[in-house]
């Protein structure tokens, strides 16, 4: 379903405002820089040859970056609320224009065979109790040659993401605890095979491309 945001108060802009630089800001306290972490995983991702696809965008980091670029881009997430945060994010930074946000299930993409040049899909795996009807999903609409970027915390990166959510009184439940390492081993079974690694920033990356 495409997402129609709903007018917003510069209360509510505000509010989302001083909650984002005060979670970025715990972050960085604890030893993560997020928007540089992003920053690299995007760098993997270059060139972004549209039309890109993000999924599993969150609160829109990873989107928003590709934005900034100047980039235009689709963005799925099941969730309407991070959706809408995400939306108020990318209004924030000037290029809610460029982003086209659909709420959906990364298992049932609304979009034809072989649509997308590129496809990220950024710290969502450990997410996942099975990555599978996923990967075959993003393998579907993925461009012959086309590439995916697949990106999520290593393990300090997992620790300090775990404070982050006791300092807010919450578990962060990882359900599968699957590695960018188990994907890359199955890639062949959906047509993909890794091209590139790197790890930096407490993001482990892999580059694939379609085959």
């Amino acid at each position: 379903m495409l997402y129609n945001p709903p007018e917003t108060t510069s209360e509510q802009v505000e509010e989302n405002r001083k909650h984002y630089n005060e979670r970025v800001a715990v972050y960085r306290r604890l030893g993560h820089d997020r928007e540089s972490a992003i920053r690299f995983v995007v760098d993997i991702a270059e060139p972004l040859t549209v039309p890109v696809l993000d999924v599993g965008t969150g609160k829109g980091f990873t989107t928003i970056e590709i934005a900034r670029r100047g980039v235009p881009v689709t963005s799925v997430d099941p969730s309407p609320e991070e959706i809408r945060i995400a939306h108020l994010n990318a209004r924030e930074a000037g290029v809610d224009s460029r982003i086209e946000f659909h709420i959906t299930n990364g298992e049932r993409l609304p979009f034809e065979d072989g649509h997308f040049n590129l496809v990220t899909m950024v710290n969502v795996l450990h997410h996942l109790e099975s990555y599978r009807g996923i990967l075959a999903e993003i393998s579907r609409v993925l461009a012959p040659d086309g590439r995916f970027v697949l990106a999520d915390f290593t393990a300090e990166g997992f620790d300090i993401l775990d404070r982050v959510h006791e300092l807010e009184g919450r578990v962060h439940d990882r359900p599968g605890r699957f590695s960018v390492d188990d994907v890359s081993h199955f890639l062949p079974e959906f047509g993909m095979e890794c091209r590139e690694r790197d790890t930096r920033f407490q993001e482990c990356v892999m580059l694939a491309r379609r085959v």
